[in-house]
């Protein structure tokens, strides 16, 4: 059982050192989770084993529920909790400061609040394991915080749950300490997540985007290559692109290799078009306002005695009823 849950737990160790730059940018809540769903994986991966293998006495059930199910239980809860934060972080620096402070002070009650189990937990005290990590044990407990669902029973005694739960209430600590320190010197507005935009036209249509960006060296002077302009597409519109040279190889064979481009221009010239109609049919409509007015003005002179003429006023309002109406 041991050695099964350290190589789980380096497997685990490994991936989250892989996410970590994942965790410091605009990729955070996303990372996140692909680690709920890579862990809440591992977590079932431990139960399924053991279940399977009946645990050789309390010492080793203890070593199971004390340990081994709240070190990965713990890293699934952190994940899950800097998701739920960074999905309601306000965009704007001074705020998001306030913000994660709160978060931080929610952390710290939780630790204050489960203060003596957390002591207990970390020094090394084994008097109470009996009763915090046996099943045996049938009596409903409110010191653990935690309700088990009849139907994990078999698998919690409800402290591993709260041993998971303040595991991830230090890792948190630690990843709001550095959020806040990066608030405060406002440089953290990578750290804020803003709203996700995803690619939904073809992969192919992305390609040959990609590719005429490149052409025309619309980034970095035109010294931005091909990969790094599909990765950076991949990322900020969250599409897998594949081989992007060997797909544009294959466009180049094609009747029309740039059909994508060539639509975009229709599209645009048709928009054009189409703002170009409307203005001209708005004077068009001002033009024909315009001469019905000076025909009544025409007909009223004829019918007017000598010398009576329309007031300023009445001419002014007219015409600005008439261009408010536009």
């Amino acid at each position: 059982m041991e050695e099964y849950f350290n190589t789980l737990l380096q497997e685990t160790e490994r991936r989250m050192a892989a996410a970590a730059a994942g965790m410091e940018g605009k990729e955070t809540v996303s990372t996140c989770r692909e680690m709920v769903s890579y862990l809440k994986a591992k977590n079932r991966e431990l139960k399924a084993y053991a279940l399977a293998r009946p645990f050789s006495g309390d010492e080793e059930e203890i070593r199971y529920f004390k340990y081994y199910k709240p070190a990965l239980t713990g890293r699934l809860l952190y994940y899950y909790r800097v998701y739920q934060i960074e999905s309601g972080c306000p965009g704007c620096l001074r705020v998001a400061e306030t913000y994660y402070r709160r978060a931080m002070e929610r952390a710290e009650r939780m630790m204050e609040r489960y203060l003596p189990f957390y002591q207990y937990y970390h020094s090394g005290a084994t008097y109470r394991d009996d009763y915090y990590f046996l099943r045996a044990k049938g009596e409903l407990s409110p010191e653990s915080g935690s309700f088990v669902l009849d139907e994990e029973a078999e698998f919690s005694t409800g402290y591993d749950i709260l041993a998971a739960r303040l595991i991830s209430v230090e890792m948190l600590l630690v990843y709001l300490s550095r959020r806040i320190e990066r608030a405060a010197r406002g440089d953290g507005t990578e750290a804020v997540p803003g709203k996700e935009h995803r690619w939904t036209d073809t992969k192919i249509a992305a390609i040959q985007l990609v590719y005429g960006i490149h052409a025309a060296g619309s980034v970095d002077n035109g010294n931005a290559e091909i990969g790094e302009l599909a990765a950076l597409f991949e990322k900020t519109f969250h599409v897998d692109l594949g081989n992007v040279y060997h797909a544009f190889g294959r466009l180049r064979g094609q009747q029309n290799p740039t059909a994508f481009l060539d639509e975009m221009a229709q599209k645009d010239a048709g928009y054009g078009q189409q703002v170009i109609g409307k203005s001209a049919a708005s004077w068009q409509q001002v033009g024909s306002k315009l001469a019905t007015e000076r025909q009544r003005r025409q007909e009223m002179k004829r019918e007017r005695p000598e010398g009576r003429k329309e007031s300023f006023g009445r001419s002014f309002l007219f015409f600005f009823a008439l261009f408010a109406s536009m």
